[in-house]
């Protein structure tokens, strides 16, 4: 192809990509597993959506298994997005300093595995501003042919976030929600007089959902730089939800916790968790759990990932069959997204929702959700619920064409 030609067509590609919508947490093929962005730490939990400090860049990687076992020319690419994850239109120089063309080369065989597959991983690159990003890994340099897009989000902490979460005021939801109290304090040189060009983000447990759409307009003290966020109409009250379930599939020798019945197959291993039934009609009952977090390890080899198997998982949902609604098995491998691929069967016989799906040997939260937004019953909501809250301060500052991220706040409910 002439020269000339290759120009028009990246152009064409490009202002085609600003046209998309949302770019989400996706994998495209279905013999790739496990697409994940972490520091590659023995035990480290992982978690969906990667917040990382703009200091701490060079410590995470992408990674993903391939159970084709070809040899594929895999490629990555950095795409800046906006606050609300749509492309920005930015240059590639505008928030990267090397090449956004990275070929990865960095890949490992399973070793000793019944289900064999190739580990791929590559350091991600730094960037040169805050904000969203996408990871985008294509095939044979054709960015029209993607393979994962993977979500993370470097920030800095230029202004400070004082919060808390409490029980919801308001009798009615004191015993199923959470609320949040709320306010800024900023610097001189951030000149904020109003929050036009401010967008407060709150996600609960590493999950795509904002619970912070409806945010009044702040009571501002230009003296003491502070923003005091009042809330007169519930607008900061967040469902408890409840604790997740977890099953432990790192050993196909012996049945760790949670783990009903072990099949060994000649190619492959099936694991059956013990059947559940709905928490939703239940008082609530405190219990550990990763906050939608996985780990990944062989039980008996902890050192060494590559060691780890791909097992299938038979989740067992004991329930009368809910008319007119899907009921969805939320987890990680599908990034905790109602998706076609994650709808549980019904059998009839054993009056159960089932369903069976590959997994990398580790340790797993899940729970079972319904398309139907008012069915409560399958987990339920408790004001009680130990939950990991994320706020996110965006702000547009002047001349700018980007959404940076400037204040970042962990909340762990209840503080212990």
């Amino acid at each position: 192809m002439p020269k000339s030609h290759k120009i028009i067509f990246c152009l064409i590609f490009i202002t085609s990509l600003k046209t998309f919508g949302q770019l989400q947490n996706k994998v495209y093929k279905e013999y790739i597993k496990t697409a994940i962005v972490s520091k590659n730490l023995p035990k480290e939990i992982i978690v969906e959506n990667q917040l990382i400090d703009f200091n701490d860049q060079g410590k995470f990687f992408l990674s993903f298994d391939d159970l084709s076992l070809k040899y594929s020319s895999y490629y990555l690419r950095i795409i800046h997005c906006q606050s609300d994850w749509k492309p920005s239109q930015l240059s590639d120089i505008e928030y990267l300093s090397d090449f956004n063309d990275v070929p990865i080369r960095d890949n490992q065989n399973s070793m000793g595995t019944k289900m064999p597959y190739l580990h791929y991983q590559i350091p991600l690159p730094k960037v040169r501003i805050t904000g969203n990003f996408i990871a985008q890994v294509y095939l044979n340099r054709n960015k029209k042919d993607s393979i994962i897009t993977k979500r993370f989000s470097v920030y800095q902490t230029e202004l400070a976030i004082s919060a808390k979460i409490n029980f919801a005021r308001r009798n009615e939801f004191r015993l199923s929600h959470q609320a949040l109290e709320l306010s800024l304090s900023y610097p001189d040189h951030l000149l904020l007089s109003d929050d036009d060009h401010l967008k407060i983000v709150v996600h609960k447990n590493s999950q795509d959902q904002n619970y912070l759409n409806r945010l009044p307009k702040p009571q501002i003290n230009g003296f003491e730089r502070k923003f005091n966020y009042v809330f007169f109409d519930n607008e900061n009250i967040i469902p408890g939800g409840n604790e997740y379930r977890m099953i432990d599939m790192r050993s196909t020798q012996q049945k760790l916790n949670f783990v009903a019945h072990i099949q060994a197959l000649e190619n492959y291993s099936i694991i059956t968790t013990y059947p559940e039934t709905a928490q939703g009609n239940y008082t609530y009952s405190e219990k550990m759990d990763m906050n939608a977090g996985m780990v990944i390890e062989n039980y008996e080899n902890p050192e060494n990932n590559l060691l780890a198997d791909y097992v299938y998982c038979q989740f067992i949902f004991k329930s009368r069959k809910f008319e007119d609604e899907k009921i969805y098995l939320s987890i990680g491998n599908h990034s905790f997204q109602k998706v076609e691929d994650s709808i549980m069967d019904y059998d009839e016989k054993s009056e159960s929702y089932q369903k069976k799906i590959l997994l990398k040997q580790g340790i797993y939260n899940y729970q079972y959700l319904s398309n139907n937004l008012l069915n409560h019953s399958l987990e339920g909501n408790y004001s009680q619920t130990e939950n990991q809250y994320d706020l996110l301060v965006y702000f547009r500052k002047p001349g700018d064409r980007f959404d940076s991220i400037i204040g970042y706040k962990r909340i762990n409910y209840p503080n212990r």
